[in-house]
């Protein structure tokens, strides 16, 4: 037994209270005085150790453990963060919102003229309905990007998606370098607020806890208060296997390319895709095909190279081709960005219902949070898929050019004529249909 600290003598009597410690280093049996405090050498591996001193209590209130991590609220506040955050995103939907204005505007002149002239185009009409959705869009982001000044996370979450979605959009709509500040500017914004949400220094400063240590030592303990095997009903199993064909008929829309179909005397000679257009020669000939890019930039170049002097009947014939195909290319753009989107929405359905499908086997242990989650996703995501194709499918149905102005092809010498592909219809009746068969799959799973 080894003895460290003092011995009080006096002159009558000697009294000493002591107390047996290990020491942290050796694990050797130390005695000290019970009052004694400080730093101490171990007089067995001299190794230095504390004892009896006080903790910050202040860390102690401000730190709560969990199963595998340390969280405190003992962290620099900067409420700059989620100001700054919010009102710059709030800033640029007024600007998405003015811009939207002056689309409308854009877009009723362009309707006047069109019908004064009668082209027979409809891109007023687009202007319009882009206009439109715009601010509806920019009007929700600024909502949000104002709860998001006051310090709300869950807005962040809505503006972050939102800026992601305008980024992805301008990069579908890219054409030019005059395209590229505005895919900057969305892009910023996309990686500034997935910082906020997932860098924890900067997440703090909405939820007020700063995670600070992972223990790798404790695992996570997974919440299950009830058993989730159980018999698969049929209608979830052909609710499975139907969702498995609406992600095959996604991925057949995205790349089929008989959306549109333009036919002379009977025979086909132009077929319209999302990105290409093929043209039929006849008689043997074979076929070529072209973007809608590039037809349009041919186009541009022939009307600047023939009309810089001024205007006349032919010049008149060429900008109505420009138009035509701008048309083209942007409602097949649109019909586009759809159809990514629900393919997305399609992809964490079938991961979903993967999922669903192991939980119930035994196969996979899913926390009941996460399970219900889950399930969520399965019974609904067939309908989300479906509404977003008809959506799309609709959208492109509307804004399409079709075969354009009156006499556009051929000076109407030939009998044309113009019809919806196969893609259009398949789609159309498999968003309405299977809703249905989600219905049935939601009562009874």
């Amino acid at each position: 037994m080894w003895y460290v600290g003092r011995i009080v003598n006096y002159p009558i009597a000697t009294t000493v209270f002591m107390v047996e410690i290990l020491c942290p280093h050796c694990e050797g049996e130390i005695e000290l005085d019970d009052d004694a405090s400080g730093e101490f050498a171990c007089p067995l591996c001299d190794g230095e150790f504390e004892w009896n001193v006080e903790e910050d209590e202040s860390f102690d209130d401000a730190v709560v453990s969990t199963n595998n991590r340390i969280v405190t609220t003992d962290f620099e506040e900067k409420p700059a963060v989620p100001k700054v955050a919010g009102i710059a995103f709030s800033i640029y939907m007024g600007l998405l919102i003015i811009g939207g204005i002056y689309g409308i505007i854009v877009g009723l002149y362009l309707s006047s003229a069109e019908s004064a002239l009668g082209t027979g185009t409809g891109f007023g009409a687009i202007f319009i309905i882009i206009s439109l959705i715009t601010i509806a869009l920019g009007t929700v982001g600024m909502g949000f990007g104002i709860k998001t000044a006051k310090g709300e996370f869950i807005p962040l979450i809505v503006i972050a998606c939102i800026s992601g979605l305008l980024f992805l959009f301008s990069i579908f709509g890219y054409e030019d370098a005059a395209d590229i500040p505005s895919i900057l500017i969305a892009l910023a914004f996309t990686v500034g607020n997935l910082c906020c949400i997932f860098v924890p220094i900067l997440k703090a400063q909405f939820t007020g806890v700063l995670v600070t240590r992972s223990d790798p030592n404790k695992p996570k303990k997974m919440v299950n208060e009830f058993d989730k095997t159980k018999s698969i009903h049929p209608l979830e199993w052909a609710g499975h296997g139907v969702s498995l064909v609406m992600l095959i008929i996604v991925i057949i829309c995205l790349t089929s390319s008989s959306w549109y179909t333009i036919s002379a005397d009977g025979d086909d000679i132009l077929t319209m895709g999302l990105s290409e257009v093929e043209l039929e020669f006849g008689f043997g000939f074979g076929s070529d095909s072209a973007t809608y890019s590039e037809i349009v930039e041919d186009e541009e170049d022939f009307y600047e190279a023939r009309c810089v002097d001024g205007s006349s009947a032919e010049c008149d014939q060429i900008k109505q081709s420009v138009d035509y195909w701008k048309s083209w290319k942007t409602s097949t753009l649109i019909l586009k960005i759809m159809l990514i989107i629900t393919l997305v929405v399609a992809i964490i359905g079938i991961i979903s219902r993967l999922a669903a499908i192991l939980a119930n086997t035994g196969l996979m242990n899913l926390p009941d949070k996460g399970y219900m989650v889950n399930d969520i996703v399965r019974k609904f995501s067939s309908i989300v898929v479906c509404l977003l194709l008809l959506i799309g499918v609709v959208i492109f149905m509307i804004i399409q050019p079709g075969l354009g102005p009156d006499e556009f092809w051929s000076g109407g010498e030939d009998d044309m004529d113009g019809s919806f592909g196969a893609m259009v219809w398949i789609a159309i009746v498999f968003s309405m249909s299977v809703p249905i068969l989600s219905k049935f799959e939601i009562d009874y799973s």
